[in-house]
């Protein structure tokens, strides 16, 4: 996977039209030594996940003349710089490997040029299971043959951690269980016209489930009355060894 060649750019300088750009370009050119592209002057955010990060400097080397590939685990930096002639040719190069630790995104490599002059690559770490957002599916209770919660106390039989919402002026499929991590978070939306009148309705509620409860076994049920119950069993407790 190549990348682009490398730009120059100074965090802090935000381009404000053409002519600024041009006298901006101008002005760090001449500090620098080396022509500076316009786009480059655009101010640059930083992203804010934890990332793997390493900063390096290529000195005598244009960023044009620096090129980034990632393949086999690996980062290859390649700078190539040449002056003279066909008769007498001064050429100079260098090269540098870097290993992308384990658990790194490799598909979101990043290469660029700091305000000091570092070459800086970096990529986020791919997120934990446990991190990722995932889609609880909702288990309807069937009614129960005789009156009372015959069905709903079989299913909560063994679930320490409960947590009931009366969601019944809403729809099945308009109500939304997530999880991520220990956060449980329940959305439902309501929107219909009733007489002529256009009726919205919203339900927000985020609950945190408690660290010896068994997140990755939530369950979610929903009874013919609308109620939503969510439920977590106790955490195995780890074995001595």
């Amino acid at each position: 996977m190549d990348f682009p060649p490398i730009s120059f750019y100074r965090p802090g300088y935000q381009a404000q039209g053409t002519p600024m750009r041009d006298l901006l370009s101008y002005m760090l050119q001449d500090e620098l030594g080396f022509p500076v592209t316009t786009h480059a002057l655009q101010h640059r955010k930083r992203e804010t996940p934890e990332k793997w990060h390493k900063s390096f400097r290529l000195d005598g080397f244009h960023p044009d003349e620096v090129k980034v590939s990632v393949s086999d685990g690996m980062v290859r930096i390649k700078a190539r710089h040449e002056r003279g002639d066909e008769d007498n040719r001064d050429v100079r190069e260098a090269t540098r490997t870097l290993k992308i630790p384990a658990g790194v995104d490799q598909g979101k490599v990043h290469c660029f040029m700091d305000h000091d002059n570092h070459y800086v690559v970096e990529a986020p770490f791919i997120p934990k299971e446990e991190d990722q957002e995932m889609e609880l599916k909702i288990e309807d209770v069937p009614k129960a043959i005789t009156q009372g919660d015959e069905d709903m106390q079989v299913a909560e039989a063994g679930q320490p951690f409960k947590e009931s919402l009366d969601l019944s002026v809403f729809e099945p499929d308009h109500i939304n269980v997530k999880r991520k991590g220990n956060i449980i978070s329940v959305s439902a939306d309501h929107d219909k016209e009733e007489d002529g009148i256009r009726v919205s309705r919203s339900f927000r509620r985020e609950f945190t489930v408690p660290e010896d409860m068994d997140c990755s076994q939530v369950k979610v049920c929903r009874d013919p009355e609308g109620r939503l119950t969510i439920m977590a069993p106790t955490r195995p407790e780890e074995e001595d060894k």
